[in-house]
Parts: C-alpha cells; structure tokens; sequence
C-alpha cells in the first residue's frame, strides 16, 4: 500500500468521479484507475462500485478514504513542523473559498498571498457553509471563508469583514425603486433562494419567519450568477450577498432591506486542531489585510479595485506584513 493509492482514492470518493479526480491530481486517468484497482487487490476488498455512468464508494471505500484523509494530514503535519524547525514556511494549505466578502477582495487576498509565499501551495474548495463544515470536520479543508451567521465554539475564527444582503430583481419590476424595502412587502412574490445548508438561506428563512411570512420559494440554486441571470430575465427575486449583485453582469434593481440583513466574512479553522505553519502563515497574513469595517453609507457603490488593505485610523495605511522567511 502507497500514500498516492490512498490519495488517489480519497479524490475518486470525494469527486464520485474518476475524470475529475485525475484532474486534480495532474495524472493521467488510466494511471489513476490502475492505481485504485491495485489498492484493491492489494486489500482484497471491493472499494468502488463501478457503472458506465458513475462511480459510488461502497462502505469499505468509505472506511478507507476517511483514513486516507487523517493519513494525509498527519504527513502533511508531519513534513510541515519539520520545514518549522529548519525555519522555512513551505507546504501547502487547503481553504474553502468565497468569491466575494464585502469589503474583502477574497480573489485579490489569495493572489497576494501565493505571491508573497511562492513555497506554499494553496488548494481550493467551494460550497456552501455546511460543505466548509464537512471539509474542516473530516480534514479535507485547513481553513475555510465563510459567511458567518453566528460564531460555532467548535471553530477558531478569524472576523475579517462583513456581508450585506440585498433584495435583486429584474429593472423592469414593479418593486424596482431606490429606498429600501421590508422583507414582508415579498410574500407575493416568486422567490429564487439559495438551497438549505447556506448561511444566507438560513438568515432569509428566520427574517422571514419573523415577519410571520411564508415565502413563495419558486426555484432553488446555490450558483450566484445562475441566480442572477434568472432574476434579469424576471423568473423571480432573490435575496442575495450586495456584494455579488453590485459586480458587473446581467442588469438586475437592488434594494436594500429594512432592517438590514449582515453576515460576518469570518476565516474559520478546527479548534484544537494543529495548524502547519503554512496555514498560520495564511490566517495571520488574512488578518493583517482586514478589519472588519464599518458599513457602507446607503447608495455608495462598492470599488472592486478597492485594496483588501484598509486604513488605520487618522488616515494612515496600515503596514505591510513582515516578509515571509525564505528557504
């Protein structure tokens, strides 16, 4: 037994996917499927059930992925507090990714980090908050951007920003106008949300609650520009991140809501999980890039250039983060 046999096993169960795992890994498909199918026999058990259409993990396969993930952390822990001790910040860490965060360019952050630590590889996973849970749980993910309804005491957190929601509809509406709206005025509207396990579902479904409405649900996706486009063409509105619904793309009216409806842009990570130097140096290098600001004055469109760096107070720029140590 191999730790590419395991690895390449962890990626076929969590992708369901034989293509899109070898993707991830750079190999060819064939190599990968060779590989799995000596895990196999060198365990004497059936780990994938295999169809022309899909391939499932069968409870072996689950059993041994789940360990394929610990063992893979527990190398990566490994090779990272020994880089620590000859003092190089290298290796690599995984982060559950937004593309937006209020006033955070998440995108730019990321960019800015890989160029400032070239030694650390830096992984990606999108989903929503219980999909980051799920990661941070089983060890898939270091460290994960959420939108944050509430802190969890089962997660260390890093507030870096926060997120407002905003009611988008098509410029053709009736509902279209500049003031801001209360959420009741939607109870006879079609609704696009997001699907359950998302913190701004959950955030939408407790407001409405509270205003004693029963919300007309018409479609459901957690794709922010699918849901854009569909309330662009009028099949509905949607309550989603300001952020997202004042970037460029399909023309759409936003309304605020009265009351507001905010989200914290928070960096979350296993609490009393050990963290390789490559993910410390990730949180901290988050952390000096952000503070979690004021909010913005009603009608002040949002610069995407704007810099993730904000101002100290009395107008100075904050500093730039001491150089990471090379090897």
């Amino acid at each position: 037994m191999e730790l590419r046999q395991l690895a390449y096993l962890e990626a076929v169960v969590r992708h369901r996917h034989f293509t899109r795992a070898a993707e991830e890994l750079h190999v060819a498909q064939s190599a990968l499927s060779h590989q799995v199918a000596r895990l196999e026999r060198e365990l004497g058990v059936e780990l994938l059930a295999r169809t022309t259409r899909s391939v499932e993990p069968t409870d072996a396969g689950l059993l041994v992925a789940a360990r394929a993930r610990a063992i893979a952390a527990e190398t990566g822990a490994l090779r990272a507090e020994l880089d620590e001790l000859r003092g190089l910040v290298r290796g690599r860490v995984t982060v559950g990714a937004l593309l937006f965060g209020g006033e955070l360019n998440i995108p730019a952050l990321l960019a800015s980090f890989t160029s400032a630590y070239p030694q650390i590889d830096v992984g990606l996973r999108e989903g929503t908050v219980q999909r980051m849970v799920d990661g941070l749980e089983d060890g898939s993910i270091d460290l994960a951007f959420v939108l944050e309804r509430e802190p969890r005491d089962e997660y260390e957190r890093a507030p870096l920003s926060s997120e407002e929601l905003a009611v988008v509809m098509s410029a053709e509406h009736p509902l279209a106008a500049p003031r801001a709206i209360r959420i009741s005025a939607l109870a006879r509207e079609r609704l696009i949300g997001f699907e359950h396990g998302s913190s701004v579902r959950s955030v939408v479904d407790d407001a409405f609650e509270r205003a004693g409405v029963n919300p007309r649900i018409a479609l459901e996706g957690n794709d922010l520009a699918l849901v854009r486009s569909l309330v662009a063409e009028g099949i509905g509105l949607a309550i989603m991140p300001r952020t997202f619904a004042e970037l460029p793309g399909p023309p759409v009216a936003l309304r605020r809501l009265s009351p507001p409806l905010r989200l914290t842009v928070a960096l979350w990570w296993r609490r009393g999980r050990h963290l390789s130097p490559a993910a410390r140096a990730f949180v901290e290098f988050a952390r000096e890039r952000a503070t979690p600001p004021a909010p913005r004055p009603p009608g002040r469109p949002r610069d995407p250039r704007r810099s993730p760096v904000p101002a100290r107070a009395g107008g100075a720029a904050a500093p730039p983060p001491p150089a990471p140590r090379r090897s």
